[in-house]
């Protein structure tokens, strides 16, 4: 109660305090007046700024103040009333706003009020252009819209004040618009882009002042408008000269004439040119242009002066000399004029230098005489020729006289060796210029006998100088031939042995030899054989008869030959005789035997053959040549032979020593000189009987066999052999006797394998097994063996760890060698030994991060599993080890390992001091009263539960703190100018623990300076005087400033020019220096002096920038600087050569011309003319008087100086430093025509030209040079035909045409097409040149000869009689002469030919055509003489190829008749001939016997039928037996004696040929076979043909059959048809069902003879078991193969088949009561259709879907695209239990239905496919619509069947297209796949080959149809797929592994058959629907 009490008590005494407080308070003094004012600045001072009352309720004195009390004054006007006035004047630029605080004060309480007064702005700041001085320059030719210059505006005052606008008073050429697009800017405000408005030229203004106006734009308000303020400066663009103006020559045309054999360096020609840049006007260089576009000072003949442009001769020019002959006498030279350029400049040249043509003829001076080319020529004639026959020189003869013109013009005449007129001979020409090929012909006949050499001489005489040479020449003449040659005799008689090698020479009785009269070449003697002859030859010098083949003589063949022997003298004239050669036999002919191969049987062990061998053989020789001797080569202690070549046996065979087969040698000798033999074989067959029983190889030790082992583990191989040679003998079969359930052994191979598994503990140790070898033969033999098998143990327990995970703890500071734990395991095994491993290992951070280790710190004992640390631990870096410990028992058969997981932490302690992170350069700003936190220091300590403490251990001016965050802050101001640019402090962190670690680090701050002082000039110069031609940057004075600031940017001062100065003046920005910028030019002022203002201003760069501005003045004086200025610098002008002394020259129209001086007055003044300084004026030809007026000096006048002359004339002012100009005054004296053209040729040198006539139109003839010494047009001359003279108009045949490079020089072109034997051989006109003067003058003419010299124009042709031709040439010969084909004819005179094979085909009329190799390896001709030969190394093989129409091409062409034929020809290989120039020769190849016969089969297998009555014909081998030989007989026989099986069959037979062949092929029986004769009759049948005797064989078996053995059926084709193609019928059989099929008889339907009966017997491979006709058709039915490629031959059915439906045919017809029973059945038929009917509806509601789904047919797979390996499909599959008989195959693999069958039924749910290489599935409703398009796989049974990419397209995306095609590349094989869907339903095609799709819509469909399956590899997804209909959707489960089809409906086109194929618990049914 105390206590409450007590508390009420003192709540109370407090609430009448605080009353008491509240009552006594003072009252804040209140302010009430404005809190801002707006004034303007130009407001007068005492002008009010506002009133404003205070108050204090309190009633107590108040204190008014204010601050800014030097601009405003406060005044009391009433108590507590006040006013605020003005006490200076404002400036709103200067400060726009302040912050005015009243404050008022009681004595007790003070309140403060803030009044913001803000300045209104005026007008009053002139706007000025920041970018001063305004000075640009500008290249000349800039385009219009280049960029020149910004001008840049700045006005103080703000707003509409402060905005200025830019203009230019005229601008000229310039405007202000935007620099991007060149658009005129109409408003530029603040600043403006000048622009070009048009280009500029330098050599018409190069300076432009352009004004500059600034005006600010004044604001308005709704009473008054401010007035702007105007600023106008110059803008100074001084335009640049461009070097755009080449040189430009005058005096033009250069043309000049000079003699030959000027010394060298005489001047010849001077050229001038001058820069077309007159301001900057540079000197001139001059070269030559070279061919290659090099300038050079020295070419050809010809140097120029690269100064001054004169002309010379580097060498003595001789017109004589070879190298003028090829160039012709006038020269075209191009000079080039040069702007002389400084070494850095880089000039167009196309604006630098300009080029002109200078043409220098060369005249010639009559310096040489004619000259012949030889001082003595031989020639020759024929005797009794016609007068004007030419005379053959043994070389041409020539004359040469290259003098020009009439100087080269000389005669030439035959004299006889006195000097007279030859009266023999002839020259021409008479008449020659320059040069000609003298022709020599007869004025007279010679005769040989009076005399047979004449000599006479040629004289050349020159026409102008009379000089005279010669030459002498000897004319042989020939004699003729008139005599024949003469045979001693008219019959010779010669002999040579048969056997003569080739070259043997004939014996011949008499010499052999014809004799002629004439002398010299005529009297030599050819010989030669006329006539066919391939056997002799003849010597065409000696007569000497000879062979020329190798062994081509046999006296058999031909015993005489009769030869007709010519002998030809050298003229031609021919005599014959004839010669008789006997052919001597000799022994040549080897014996013949009657085969090659004898073939023979015997037992071993018996001495009698199973058929008897003879061997029958002949010798076509006679007498002891034809007698032969036989005897064996080998086995002759077992066979002989005697002379009637009966073989018979002299010791017995042994199967197992002999050979199963072996070969004896036969040998036929005859007993000729040498002997001649011949060889045979006899191949012996030696039968092996079963005398040997099997043999065991090895006997093994006791097998060995662990209890693990597999089923199917193989335990051993027992090995047998039996020493018979023949199956079945010794064919061995192995058994087991005891297997005790656990082995098995492999009848054909002896390998023994287990097949249960042993069990070492439950069952047996140990097994004995009996092993059984017996071979099959009659009877068999056997042999065993013993083997014992031991089981062994194994180790098969796994160790086992006792805990399924371990955890040990480790502290970090633990040693190494540490034990950390042991993990304990156990192995229930008897041998087993444990092994522990550390198999992984993972190690974590703190964090529970991975860290990446080099290696673990830990390690494992393998034997014990002890844990042991290996190095020191770091749990800072790794805090936690996973590890996977392994235990393996090394002792087990298999890999016996287990795994566990141990775990290690790695305890902590403190061990790491904290880490500072560094921290970078610090600032602060001087003055700053709270600059925050400076920065956030970042520690980090690895250590667990660290305390972190912050302190600074240096601290400058205590200016910093640090809290125990790390925040670093400044707590007090700084001076820089005090403390310095930098202060360092340093921080020490610890981590505030017991044994506390601690690390500190040192900061840098950067004290920042602030900009508050502005520059201060220390040196400047108020006035500069200086005189106007100062040059350019020479410095006028520098000025200097200093700024208080100590920052770098603070303290740096940059200078500018404000403003003024005209931009004639700079200042350096950094040094102060003030410079001339431009020249300082009063006279553009046109005062005598100028002073220009500027304003030079200093400003820091500080922020803010603060700057100083003082005023300089630049006082310029005039100096006289400027020399009188011509109008131009070249004046050119023109006057005539005829002009007289003191005629004035008119110069630009004007008779004075004049200078100007810009200069002022004094300098200025007066101008004064002074000439002249000679250029090329040597002459003084001109003057120049004090006016300015040129005269002509030269007295009378200016005849004979036609040319450019230059004079220079000096312009003077008055000043008192004298300036002078000058300019040059070019006068072009011109030329006045008074000379008259001469005309020369050029280059060939002579007026006689030479021309082959199929020159083309438009071949140049000659050329003519035309010279006139008149300069100019004077010197221009035109060259035309001279007409009017008959047969000499050349215009109808010529053209001229002016060259384009040579003055004056014209070319004489062919204008026609010549042809020399149809048109002329020569043409003949006149030409003359006119110059182009007034009047004009014309030259003499010029008369030139054109000769058309033959070619080889003309093609060789064959006649039409010769362009077929056929010859024989027998097969087998080699080297061969085919015949000699040298027809070929040509209209031209040359008749030389090259003859190539160009072509070949096989016969003629159809052949085929033959490859060129071919017929180059086997023919060869002689490309001159067109002999054909076969080659030396091949034979003609006329069954290869029969005849070859070879098409040969003769040739004309120079490059194949000047390199003989060798010339390489590009024709392309044809098999017809083409043209006349070809021939084609056939060459029939003749036959001879080389070839064997050869059967068709290797092997007949042949059938007698028991009970046939004998003699039935088998078959005639004539049918089946070819021989490639032509018309050769044939004979057939037997070769080894019969083979029967079984042996018995020989003696039940009881004859020795019970089956014979007839020669003519022919097989029949002998006997009749009955039924007790069984078994199969072998031998082999010879063929052999006649006369050579080659054979061929073939193997007979002949079956014994019953007629049940025989299969009869019928084929759709006729007998001859099924005669060539009864092979195929034996095929089909033997690759479908492994069955040997004998043909027995083949039968044409007679009634239908497009059907043919076949009958046939079938034995299976391998043995000797007949089938019977029932066999044979159920096994054809059976098998779908056999019975689809039967039926696809033609088969129709059998007998039985056809005979029961021919016969129900007839008696329908026949039988009345048939129609009744018709009628019947219709009725019930009709009642049966329509229940069909009902149930079909029935059906097809239920299976409607699956029917479209899966509609399957038969089908080739090349359809799909693809081949389908029959790998692909399994085995068995025509066993697939309750599959129907040629039902679709489908794979039982895996009791499953595989997606391979979906590849068979692959058509589409609707008849009509588009694509049927398109595979094309459809699906609906029933699809899953969130499908997404996968890549799938597709299964094969035996792999991966193919990987294509599906692209599903779901059925609503289609309504809004109606077709939409997706490609995708396989990815196995790149081949493209395409899918495509169509509007109204949802389709997926797939195109296997990537063709194009027919994507148009199938029908629609409304139900479910398919499912599929695919494994989506990407998403790791099963999709089943099935076959359902709409009532079963969940009927079937599906299946989420398989990936199988579940149901698949498919249909068979063929048998019109539906079928539903299930997969059901017992496996797949089908079934049919």
């Amino acid at each position: 109660m105390i206590h409450s009490l007590n508390g009420k008590m003192y709540k109370g005494c407090s609430l009448l305090l605080l009353f008491i407080s509240i009552g006594c308070a003072n009252e804040w003094p209140e302010y009430d007046g404005p809190s801002s004012v707006t004034i303007s600045e130009d407001e007068p001072i005492g002008a009010l700024v506002f009133n404003f009352i205070v108050d204090d309720s309190d009633g107590d004195p108040l204190t008014v103040t204010i601050n800014h009390d030097k601009k405003f004054l406060l005044t009391e006007v009433s108590s507590n009333n006040y006013k605020v006035t003005l006490k200076e004047k404002l400036d709103r630029e200067t400060t726009s706003r302040y912050n005015l605080q009243v404050t008022i004060s009681d004595g007790t309480s003070t309140t403060s009020k803030d009044v913001r007064i803000r300045l209104n702005d005026v007008n009053d700041y002139v706007p000025v252009i920041q970018n001063l001085p305004l000075k640009a320059k500008v290249k000349e030719n800039l385009p219009a819209g280049t960029f020149i210059i910004k001008i840049v505006a700045e006005d103080e005052d703000m707003g509409y004040n402060a905005a200025t606008e830019i203009f230019l008073d005229e601008p000229g050429p310039f405007y202000l618009g935007d620099p991007e697009t060149g658009e005129i800017i109409e408003h530029n405000y603040d600043e403006a882009n000048v622009l070009l408005r048009s280009p500029l030229d330098f050599e018409q203004q190069s300076l432009y002042l352009v004004k500059v106006t600034v005006k600010d734009v004044a604001g308005c308000t709704a009473s008054d408008c401010e007035p702007s303020l105007t600023t106008t400066q110059t803008l100074t663009i001084n335009v640049e000269d461009e070097q755009d103006t080449p040189p430009y020559f005058t005096g033009l045309p250069y043309i000049k004439g000079t003699e030959e054999n000027l010394p060298v360096g005489s001047p010849i020609l001077r050229v001038t040119a001058f820069d077309g840049d007159k301001s900057s006007a540079k000197d001139i260089e001059y070269y030559f242009l070279s061919t290659d576009g090099e300038l050079v000072n020295e070419i050809e003949f010809f140097a120029i002066s690269q100064l001054t442009g004169v002309i010379t001769n580097s060498k003595v020019i001789d017109t004589d000399s070879d190298e003028l002959k090829s160039h012709g006498s006038i020269y075209s030279l191009t000079v080039v004029a040069k702007e002389e350029q400084e070494s850095s400049e880089a000039v167009d040249s196309a604006l630098s230098q300009s080029t002109t043509p200078v043409s220098i003829s060369i005249f010639d001076l009559n310096d040489q005489k004619p000259t012949f080319n030889a001082n003595h020529t031989l020639g020759s004639v024929g005797e009794e020729l016609p007068v004007g026959s030419l005379v053959t020189l043994e070389s041409p003869l020539k004359v040469a006289d290259y003098d020009q013109g009439v100087n080269g013009t000389f005669s030439l005449r035959a004299l006889s060796m006195d000097g007279n007129e030859s009266a023999w001979f002839s020259v021409s020409p008479v008449t020659v210029i320059n040069e000609a090929t003298i022709s020599i012909a007869t004025k007279q006949a010679a005769d040989y006998e009076t005399t047979s050499s004449i000599p006479f001489k040629i004289e050349a005489k020159e026409q102008k100088s009379g000089a005279v040479t010669y030459t002498y020449v000897t004319v042989n003449i020939n004699d003729n031939n008139d005599n024949a040659p003469e045979f001693g005799e008219q019959l010779y008689r010669g002999w040579i042995y048969e056997n003569s090698n080739r070259g043997a020479v004939v014996n011949i009785s008499a010499v052999l030899k014809a004799t002629d009269k004439d002398s010299r070449g005529f009297s030599t003697i050819t010989y030669s054989i006329s006539g066919g002859n391939d056997i002799f030859e003849i010597n065409s010098t000696s007569g000497v008869v000879s062979t020329k083949c190798e062994n081509c003589l046999d006296r058999e063949t031909k015993s005489t030959f009769h030869l007709n022997i010519l002998a030809a003298d050298g003229g031609g004239l021919t005599d014959s005789a004839q010669l008789i050669i006997s052919v001597m036999d000799v022994n040549d002919n080897r014996p013949k035997l009657s085969s090659a191969v004898f073939d023979g049987s015997v037992d071993e062990g018996s001495l009698v053959f199973t058929s008897p061998i003879t061997v029958q053989a002949s010798d076509e020789d006679e007498g002891r040549n034809g007698e032969i001797s036989l005897s064996m080569l080998n086995y002759t202690d077992n066979l002989a032979i005697l002379s009637n070549g009966t073989v018979y046996i002299t010791s017995p065979f042994d199967a197992e020593v002999s050979p199963k087969t072996l070969y004896a040698g036969i040998l036929a000798s005859d007993n000729g000189v040498p002997a001649q033999t011949s060889t045979a074989t006899l191949r012996l067959q030696v039968n092996d009987l079963n005398d040997n029983k099997p043999r065991f190889t090895h006997t093994p030790l006791p097998l060995r066999i662990a209890e693990n082992s597999d089923i199917g583990t193989t335990v051993y191989t027992v090995t047998a052999t039996d020493g018979d040679v023949t199956s079945p003998n010794n064919l061995i079969v192995y058994s087991l006797s005891n297997n005790f359930g656990r082995f098995s052994i492999d009848t054909a191979t002896g390998e023994i394998k287990l097949t249960a598994l042993l069990d070492k503990e439950g069952e047996f140790d140990e097994y004995t097994l009996i092993i059984l070898a017996s071979d099959q033969g009659q009877p068999s033999k056997a042999s065993q063996q013993t083997i014992v098998v031991m089981v062994t143990d194994v180790n098969d327990e796994l160790p086992k760890f006792q805990q399924q995970k371990f955890q040990f703890s480790v502290s970090e500071e633990a040693t190494v060698g540490r034990v950390i734990g042991t993990v304990q395991a156990v192995d229930r095994d008897l041998n087993s030994q444990l092994e522990f491993s550390i198999s992984q290992s993972t190690a974590y951070d703190s964090d529970g991060n991975t860290v990446n280790l080099a290696s673990i710190p830990v390690t494992i004992s393998r034997d014990q599993g002890t844990i042991t640390t290996t190095s020191s631990l770091d749990r800072e870096t790794a805090a936690k080890f996973l590890l996977k410990v392994s235990a393996k028992d090394i002792n087990g058969l298999t890999q016996q390992l287990v795994t566990v997981d141990v775990e290690i932490t790695i305890l902590d302690v403190n061990d790491n001091p904290p880490i500072i992170e560094p921290v970078g350069m610090l600032e602060v700003t001087e003055n700053s009263t709270d600059a925050g936190v400076i920065t956030r220091l970042v520690v980090s300590d690895h250590d667990q539960g660290s305390q972190l403490e912050f302190s600074l251990t240096v601290n400058p001016h205590n200016a910093f703190a640090i809290n125990n965050l790390g925040e670093l802050r400044l707590i007090d101001i700084v001076d820089r100018e005090v403390v310095g640019n930098w202060l360092n402090l340093t921080v020490l962190v610890r981590d505030g623990k017991n044994n506390a670690l601690s690390s500190s680090i040192d900061i840098a701050v950067h004290v920042k300076d602030i900009n508050d002082k502005a520059p201060r000039f220390t040196r400047f110069v108020q006035v500069v005087s200086v005189q106007e031609d100062v040059p350019v940057n020479s410095v006028l004075t520098t000025v200097a400033a200093t700024d208080a600031d100590s920052d770098f940017l603070n303290k740096q001062i940059e200078f500018r020019i404000k403003s003024g100065g005209d931009g004639k003046i700079s200042i350096d920005s950094s040094k102060g220096t003030v410079s001339v910028a431009e020249s300082l030019d009063v006279d553009i002022y046109k005062v005598a002096n100028k002073v220009l203002p500027l304003t030079i201003e200093a400003c820091d760069l500080g922020l803010p920038k603060l700057c100083t501005n003082r005023v300089m003045a630049i006082n310029i004086t005039d100096v006289n600087d400027n020399k009188p200025t011509f109008s131009a610098d070249v004046y050119s002008t023109k006057i005539s050569e005829i002009a007289k002394k003191g005629d004035k020259v008119a110069v630009e129209g004007n008779y004075q011309i004049e200078a100007v001086d810009i200069d002022s007055t004094p300098n200025g003044g007066e101008v004064i003319y002074t000439c002249c300084e000679p250029s090329n004026d040597t002459l003084n030809l001109f003057t120049v008087n004090a006016k300015g007026e040129v005269t002509v000096a030269r007295d009378p006048d200016l005849l004979g100086h036609v040319g450019v002359y230059s004079l220079t004339i000096t312009a003077q002012n008055s000043g008192g430093a004298k300036e002078t100009g000058s300019a040059k005054v070019v006068v072009n004296v011109e030329d006045f025509n008074d000379n008259t053209p001469e005309l020369r040729v050029l280059n060939n040198r002579s007026t006689t030209v030479h021309r082959p006539e199929n020159s083309p139109q438009g071949t140049t003839l000659i050329s003519i040079q035309a010279t006139d010494k008149d300069e100019g047009d004077n010197s221009v001359v035109d060259l035309n035909f001279v007409k009017g003279i008959p047969g000499m108009d050349g215009s109808r045949y010529f053209l001229i045409e002016r060259s384009q490079s040579q003055h004056n020089t014209f070319i004489i072109k062919q204008n026609i097409l010549f042809d020399r034997e149809s048109k002329a051989k020569q043409y003949r006109f006149e030409v003359e040149g006119t110059d182009r003067g007034v009047p004009a003058r014309t030259s003499s003419r010029l008369a030139i000869t054109v000769n058309v010299d033959d070619v080889n124009d003309n093609r060789p042709f064959f006649p039409v009689d010769k362009q077929e031709v056929e010859v024989t040439v027998r097969e087998e010969q080699v080297g061969i002469a085919v015949g000699t084909f040298n027809y070929a004819q040509d209209l031209d005179e040359r008749q030389l030919f090259c003859y190539s094979i160009i072509g070949a085909r096989g016969a003629k009329g159809s052949g085929h055509a033959i490859s060129e190799s071919l017929i180059r390896d086997l023919f060869s001709i002689n490309k001159m003489t067109a002999e054909i030969k076969v080659a030396s190394d091949k034979k003609l093989d006329r069954e290869s190829q029969a005849a070859y129409v070879l098409v040969v091409q003769a040739d004309d062409s120079d490059e194949n008749i000047y390199s003989d034929c060798k010339a390489q020809q590009n024709i392309p290989w044809t098999d017809r001939r083409a043209g006349d120039d070809e021939m084609e020769i056939t060459i029939l190849v003749g036959d001879v016997d080389d070839n064997a016969p050869v059967f068709s089969h290797s092997r007949f297998n042949l059938a007698v039928i028991r009970g046939v009555a004998s003699p039935v014909s088998l078959i005639n081998l004539q049918e089946y037996v070819t021989d490639a030989d032509e018309g050769q007989d044939m004979e057939f026989s037997r070769g080894r004696q019969f083979l029967y099986t079984p042996a018995k069959l020989r003696k039940i037979l009881g004859v020795s040929e019970p089956i014979k062949i007839y020669a003519n092929g022919n097989i029949q029986t002998e006997i009749t076979f009955d039924e007790e004769m069984q078994g199969t009759l072998e031998f082999t049948a010879n063929a052999t043909s006649s006369p050579s005797g080659l054979t061929s064989q073939t193997n007979i078996k002949v079956y014994i059959i019953d007629p049940e053995n025989v299969y009869t059926f019928t084929v759709a084709k006729t007998l001859s048809e099924t005669q060539t193609s009864v092979s195929e019928i034996e095929k089909i059989f033997s690759s479908h069902a492994s069955l040997n099929v004998g043909i027995i008889n083949l039968e044409a339907n007679t009634e239908k003879n497009y059907h043919t009966r076949v009958q046939l017997f079938v034995v299976p491979n391998n043995t000797d078991n007949l089938l019977t006709s029932a066999d044979i058709e159920l096994f054809v039915q059976e098998n779908a193969d056999l019975s689809d490629s039967l039926y696809k031959y033609g088969y129709i059915g059998t007998d039985d088949v056809i005979n029961a439906s021919s016969t129900d045919e007839e008696e329908t017809k026949s039988s009345n009561r048939v129609i009744i029973i018709a009628i019947v059945v219709a009725v019930v038929l009709l009642v049966v259709m329509l229940t069909v009917l009902i149930l079909c509806y029935v059906m097809r509601s239920r299976y409607q879907r699956k029917l479209k789904a899966a509609h399957a047919m038969a089908f080739d797979t090349h359809t799909l695209g693809f081949e389908i390996d029959q790998a692909d499909i399994p085995p068995s599959i025509n066993n697939i239990p309750g599959s129907i008989k040629n039902s679709t195959p489908v794979s039982p693999l895996d009791d499953k239905l595989s997606v391979t069958s979906l590849l068979y039924a692959h058509h589409m749910h609707h008849e009509t496919v588009h694509d049927p290489n398109c595979l094309s599935l459809s699906a609906n409703q029933g699809w899953d619509k969130d499908a997404s398009m996968n890549n799938f796989d597709w299964a094969k049974t035996n792999g991966a069947f193919d990987r294509h990419k599906f692209y599903r397209q779901s059925r609503e995306s289609h309504r809004s297209s109606n077709s939409h095609d997706d490609n995708a590349i396989d990815p196995l094989n790149g081949a493209e796949t395409r899918s495509c869907s169509s509007a109204g339903s949802n389709d997926w095609r797939l195109d296997l080959r990537g063709n194009n799709l027919d994507c148009s819509p199938p029908p629609p469909i409304t139900e479910d149809v398919i499912q599929l399956t695919f494994n989506d590899h990407h998403n790791k997804l099963n999709y089943d797929s099935k076959f359902v209909d709409s009532q079963s959707d969940n009927s079937n489960s599906t299946n989420k592994e398989d990936g199988h089809f579940n149901r698949l409906i498919m249909s068979d086109s063929v048998y019109g058959k539906i079928y539903e194929t299930r997969r059901t618990a017992n496996g797949l049914e089908t079934t049919e629907v």
